[in-house]
């Protein structure tokens, strides 16, 4: 078996790249294309006797599928997970024409959603992993087999090690051979994604009219975070997403009570207002329905529009109304790149999406193979054994060769014993977790008055969509459904409505008593302030007070000398607290 890639845009966005498996007893040779960005054409690549066996797309962002259908050809499958498979289709159904799209009608036929091993040849597998970025966004691992030995490549495409609203990032401990890694790097990411949720919470709070404009994806991934923010704070505002962000939001099946979501709209009444949160693409207000919600706060002094950009289009600087813009572009920082690589120490590394000194800058600087190249020549990554390129030299091959021996021995290179590795899947986090979304919590807290205990506090999603979050989604209630101000305790909403006569038919009369509600509360108490427990009041003497803590578990946790902080409850508010549990 000979495998070899070729970038296939260099001179463009260098996201795409053509892999091909040579089977030298059949003499056959199977092409694969990870991504279809701009000035990718297949035709160009392939040879006469060579055919595309599949096309495997990491993520719904616009640079990697311009050319996708325009390079369907051989029948082949477009493989992807199905977040990214129901956004492409989206936006053929809605607007395929303005992205400039070719052959819908041949992409929606082609496109084939993925979650586990598919079989592309008897000898090729492909399989898709988490990579962070953006909802739904994945790398791919391509497993190849030569006679008993199986090896193992990972095109990461767009990641990161961060969450993306849920989705999990890219794992470092896969059991790859080489490394297709996107080298794109961002170190304000952190920096920028906090100033954006701290302004929109902060004029909302103030009354303003808040327009936010960013793409599709960051728009769900906006509404994700300012929606678990307005659960664990008094400064909930209402969140709309509005237009193609509310087609997102929709499509990956997000629901949350916070989250009013309006696909359609004749007057822009109905999604803004005071107070209110709106999140609508595209990221700057020159087109579509930012566009027509731009248009009508523009000369309102209350009003406040904030700009999230991917630094592609400049943003509007000054308007009647408060303009702020922050560009969000989710790539990990650099140092983040070398502990991945380092983490996973592959063979080789072929850099992608970056030219000139910024690909440049990772040649020689990995104990493994790095390949920045910057044309469209085929280059062998194994041929009956993995070796280096032709132009290091023998000292940095002796290098690599070290580095492999001590990691694995003399099985460097080797077969995998299993036939399906065991690897992450693309599956959204049951729990919602800011930290690891890439919030700098602290400055948040500092930002909105607010305790970092309450933003860090986790919250768990069941697998039926239910929440122990008190501002989540009820069962049987559409996201549009007012809550019913009657079913707040405590000044948080209940998971489930209490029955409403004034509901409509599409709201389902909640199940849950006060019992359930209170020990929801008791749960997130738990999560914010501490473990709940009782003890028995001791008299020393001599002016002592001691507290026999009665949870034995609790008492092994506590250390001599420890200070905790108490909350006194008596026997008799207890008593009282009981009595309202079983009414």
């Amino acid at each position: 078996m000979q495998v070899s890639y070729q970038h296939a845009n260099p001179h463009d966005g260098r996201e795409s790249h053509l892999l091909r498996f040579h089977e030298e007893i059949h003499d056959q040779t199977t092409c694969i294309l990870v991504d279809s960005g701009s000035g990718v054409d297949v035709d160009d690549l392939l040879g006469e006797d060579e055919y595309l066996s599949a096309i495997l797309l990491t993520h719904a962002h616009l640079d990697h599928y311009r050319t996708l259908g325009s390079n369907i050809r051989d029948e082949a499958p477009i493989y992807a997970t199905p977040e990214t498979a129901e956004a492409i289709e989206t936006r053929l159904d809605t607007d395929a024409e303005h992205a400039d799209l070719d052959n819908p009608d041949d992409v929606r036929v082609a496109i084939e959603p993925i979650t586990d091993w598919t079989t592309v040849t008897s000898d090729i597998h492909v399989t898709p992993v988490p990579a962070g970025h953006a909802p739904g966004a994945c790398g791919f691992v391509v497993r190849f087999a030569e006679g008993d030995d199986r090896h193992h490549l990972l095109a990461t495409g767009d990641f990161t090690t961060r969450r993306a609203a849920g989705y999990p990032g890219l794992a470092t401990d896969l059991p790859v051979d080489a490394v297709f890694l996107t080298a794109a790097t961002n170190a304000d990411f952190r920096d920028q994604l906090t100033g954006a949720v701290a302004t929109v919470v902060e004029r909302a709070s103030a009354g303003s009219t808040v327009l936010t404009t960013t793409s599709g994806s960051t728009g769900v991934h906006l509404a994700y975070l300012l929606a678990h923010v307005a659960r664990a704070s008094d400064l909930a505002r209402p969140v709309t997403v509005a237009g193609r962000v509310a087609t997102l939001w929709e499509a990956f099946d997000y629901d949350h009570l916070a989250v009013k979501c309006v696909t359609t709209f004749e007057d822009p009444d109905e999604v803004l207002g005071p107070g209110r949160i709106t999140i609508a693409g595209p990221e700057v207000p020159i087109a579509g329905s930012s566009e027509r919600l731009f248009d009508a706060i523009e000369d309102d002094a209350g009003a406040t529009l904030v700009q999230v950009t991917s630094g592609a289009f400049d943003p509007e600087r000054s308007a009647g109304c408060t303009v702020h813009d922050y560009q969000l572009s989710n790539h990990p920082t650099e140092e983040t790149v070398d502990s991945v690589v380092e983490a996973l120490g592959p063979i080789h590394v072929v850099i992608t999406h970056q030219q000139g000194h910024a690909a440049d800058r990772y040649k020689d600087k990995y104990d493994s193979f790095v390949w920045a190249t910057d044309d469209s020549k085929q280059y062998t990554l194994y041929d009956d054994g993995w070796s280096g390129p032709p132009w290091v030299t023998e000292a940095t091959r002796r290098r690599v060769r070290s580095r492999l021996y001590t990691d694995a021995g003399p099985d460097v290179g080797g077969s995998l014993d299993t036939v399906d590795v065991p690897l992450p899947t693309v599956e959204r986090h049951d729990d919602v977790d800011l930290v690891t979304e890439g919030i700098d919590t602290d400055r948040l807290a500092d930002d909105l008055g607010l305790d970092v205990g309450i933003l860090e506090a986790p919250v768990v999603v069941d697998a039926d969509g239910s929440t122990d979050d008190p501002v989540a989604v009820a069962d049987g209630a559409s996201v549009s459904d007012p809550v019913d101000e009657t079913s707040q305790v405590d000044g948080a909403e209940s998971e489930q409505p209490i029955e409403d006569s004034t509901a409509g038919d599409d709201v389902e009369v909640g199940s849950d008593s006060i019992a359930d509600v209170l020990a929801r509360l008791d749960r997130i108490e738990d999560a914010v302030t501490g473990t709940r427990t009782g003890a028995t009041v001791v008299d020393a003497g001599d002016g002592v007070t001691l507290l026999r803590v009665t949870d034995e578990s609790v008492a092994e946790a506590l250390a001599h000398g420890e200070r905790v902080d108490l909350v006194i409850q008596t026997d008799q508010e207890q008593d009282a607290r009981d009595d309202i549990e079983t009414d």
